[in-house]
């Protein structure tokens, strides 16, 4: 997956970095796969697993890998942090070789993550390893540093669980639409994908359903606001029924009574 500036991040993940200057076909270019490992392990166990990183420019490069904690707050956006600041890391027993390579055009070289499970592990846990290239020099001393991350889950089959929950329900009319505004809460130790719809009734009668965006991250013990966006509605009572779909056995289900003027 590409992003089309120079500096890039793969998968759902912001973008960061420095990019001061127009891209041009000399611009370097760095892809790692995969974007996202998911390991399944046992607690006290060492695993050894790879992650690809492949120079696609015509011009030489020096990478450093570095690993970051971080959290997907209720919007989708993420906040990085320092390795060991999440209870769900695993980043302090983590290790990395190479840390800091160089790659010649069109080629490619495997790093290698090894990682200590702790005998009390449960459920999943996961980290991000971003690759960062030296800062380049372009014209009048101005320079670009790209820098590209990858996911890493680590999961404890037999303790994983997934669940969840709808905490509240609300409605408001802004210009020509009506948001349908849907507080879910990861109640498992795992990510969750969210799907789903809300429907509004008037009576026994559907007047609108809505479909959720596809494909919205919940990362373990987290919470997202979902805005489904629906057409204005005429004056009068409404029921609003939200349905939500995580993966799980069953949709979990919220409603709210609301009442346009």
């Amino acid at each position: 997956m590409r992003l089309p500036r120079l500096v890039r991040v793969l998968g759902p993940i912001a973008v960061l970095g420095l990019a001061f200057t127009a891209p041009s076909s000399a611009d370097i270019s760095v892809d790692v796969s995969p974007a996202k490992y998911e390991l399944q392990t046992q607690p006290g166990k060492q695993e050894t697993f790879p992650i690809t990183v492949r120079n696609t420019s015509n011009a030489a490069v020096h990478i450093v890998a570095s690993l970051s904690d971080y959290a997907v707050g209720p919007t989708g956006n993420y906040a990085f942090a320092p390795p060991g600041k999440s209870p769900f890391s695993l980043s302090k027993t983590i290790t990395i070789n190479p840390r800091e390579f160089d790659l010649e055009p069109g080629s490619f070289t495997q790093v290698r993550f090894s990682v200590d499970v702790p005998a009390t592990a449960a459920g999943e846990y996961s980290n991000l390893v971003f690759f960062t290239t030296r800062p380049t020099r372009h014209g009048a001393g101005l320079s670009i540093v790209e820098r590209i991350a990858s996911k890493i889950y680590v999961m404890i089959p037999e303790t994983t669980r997934i669940g969840g929950e709808i905490d509240d329900v609300k409605a408001q009319s802004l210009g020509d639409s009506q948001h349908y505004l849907v507080d879910f809460h990861n109640t498992g130790n795992a990510h969750v994908y969210l799907s789903g719809r809300v429907e509004i009734k008037q009576g026994s009668v559907v007047v609108d359903r809505v479909a959720f965006p596809q494909g919205m991250l919940v990362e373990r013990s987290g919470k997202r606001l979902i805005d489904a966006i629906g057409k204005k509605l005429a004056p009068g009572s409404y029921s609003v029924v939200a349905l939500v779909d995580y993966g799980g056995p069953n949709l979990v289900a919220g409603q709210a009574n609301i009442t346009v003027r």
